[in-house]
């Protein structure tokens, strides 16, 4: 029986992690898996050696809040490394915690597959020589990560966006009138963002007849979204399924994340909102080396959707009017997402993960 560990840090990880774990069980059975994970890990059968509930967290202040929960996760993990080694190791993004166990695993003689491996390319060009020590693999989910890291050492495979796996063959059946709202997955992150989408979504609304749909990210309470819509006398509706939103809405003001590439895929038409602390935002402009934040444009590479950084309601409204109705920007924003869709490629990127682990695991990598 082969075992595999893995480290997942946050609900996004959680569930690539276990997306693969699903496929890897169904391609073999008998692999027993132990991780740093959450419930849907758990769900796909792994023992959790400690909750990544505990762990996540975004920004400067908010992650400072974690460290004692990382260092505890850190040595459970180190322990088991010890008293449970397993035949390999597979870190799931979360760089910050995950690059330092990938470290001590291949001094430990543990091969390591890194499935979704610091954006080095964006902040860390430093960390790039780390990575080439610590990883025998990269499983990477975008496409220009691959050429990037094999130019400077890194064994590194496109697998396929899970992304794409998620939305499948949802598409872009907009109703009149309709305009969708994204305000994010964490709650400092939402509370940072909605005001300025709700003022925005509050101008469009004058003096034209619109309907207001807010996706709801898992575990995001509308009750933190009623005070600011509210303030701006904007009526919404929610929905829990956020591709749905996507799908009817006319045009999107999404916070950047993991839903603007839904959208691209989707080919919803869409305007990207996002706000920092303003620590944060002074620090990430010095270390971010990259000129768009948004999944579609670094895909595209080129700017395919506006960003808005740390910007106005008013600036945000501005810049979607025009992809209200057909016309010359909306139909340049709809081919920029056509040639995104087709840069990401199709579904079974979970598949694929899980098929370079089994080789790894079967020792059939050199």
């Amino acid at each position: 029986m082969s075992t595999l560990a893995v480290s997942a840090g946050e609900a996004s990880g959680d569930l690539h992690a276990a997306r693969v774990v699903e496929a890897l069980r169904a391609l073999a059975p008998d692999v027993r898996v132990w991780a740093v994970g959450g419930s849907r890990l758990w769900r796909a059968g792994a023992e959790i050696v400690f909750p990544a509930e505990r762990l996540s967290g975004m920004g400067l202040w908010e992650a400072a809040g974690r460290v004692p929960a990382l260092f505890r996760a850190r040595a459970a993990v180190l322990r088991r490394f010890r008293t449970d080694p397993p035949d390999v190791f597979v870190p799931v993004d979360f760089g910050g915690f995950n690059l330092g166990l990938a470290d001590r695993a291949r001094r430990l003689g543990i091969p390591v597959v890194y499935f979704i491996p610091p954006k080095v390319w964006a902040w860390g060009a430093h960390r790039v020589r780390r990575l080439r020590r610590a990883v025998t693999q990269a499983l990477v989910i975008l496409p220009f990560e691959q050429p990037f890291l094999r130019d400077r050492g890194v064994r590194a495979v496109y697998v396929g966006s899970p992304v794409a796996d998620h939305v499948g063959s949802r598409r872009w059946k907009p109703q009149p009138g309709t305009v969708g709202l994204l305000p994010g997955s964490r709650r400092g992150e939402v509370e940072r963002i909605w005001p300025v989408l709700a003022e925005a979504a509050a101008r469009l609304g004058r003096g034209r007849s619109l309907r207001f749909l807010v996706g709801l990210a898992e575990g995001v309470d509308p009750a933190w979204l009623e005070p600011a819509a509210r303030r701006f006398g904007l009526e919404v509706g929610f929905r829990n399924d956020a591709l749905e939103v996507m799908e009817r809405s006319q045009v999107v003001l999404a916070a950047s994340g993991t839903a603007t590439l839904e959208c691209a895929l989707v080919g919803a038409p869409m305007v990207v909102v996002y706000r920092l602390n303003p620590v944060t935002y002074a620090v990430g402009r010095r270390i971010v080396r990259v000129p768009f934040i948004s999944l579609p444009n670094l895909i595209a590479g080129e700017e395919v959707v506006p960003e808005l950084v740390q910007r106005p309601a008013e600036e945000v409204a501005r810049a979607a009017e025009p992809l209200l109705e057909p016309g010359p920007p909306r139909n340049r924003m709809l081919r920029g997402l056509d040639r995104v869709r087709e840069a990401v490629g199709r579904p079974g990127a979970s598949e694929r993960a899980a098929r370079h682990i089994l080789l790894h695991l079967r020792g059939g990598v050199p």
